[in-house]
């Protein structure tokens, strides 16, 4: 009983981070857009570490972004050729 209440509590836990953390990165993308640079400060390691943590989530975002466009691009084309080709043939 009390492990499934820890294991419960545990895994709540991580969706709260997995939530903040998705927040934080798309209001990076909002932001600063996808080229931001990384800023890195010696004197405060634990932010510097928690920005490089957020960009490598906006640059994953976008990244994701692009290649899905990409895909899109050639299904759009895809679909446009096959509609002509049903008009053609009919």
């Amino acid at each position: 009983m009390v492990w499934t209440l820890f294991s419960g509590a545990v895994k709540l836990f991580l969706a709260g981070v997995g939530i903040l953390y998705a927040g934080l990165v798309l209001i990076a993308l909002r932001t600063e857009g996808a080229h931001n640079r990384v800023p890195f400060d010696w004197g405060d390691p634990a932010r510097s570490g928690e920005r490089l943590l957020i960009w490598v989530g906006v640059r994953g975002v976008s990244a994701t972004l692009q290649w899905l466009k990409a895909a899109l691009d050639i299904l759009e084309d895809a679909s446009a050729d096959v509609g002509e080709w049903l008009l053609h043939h009919r």
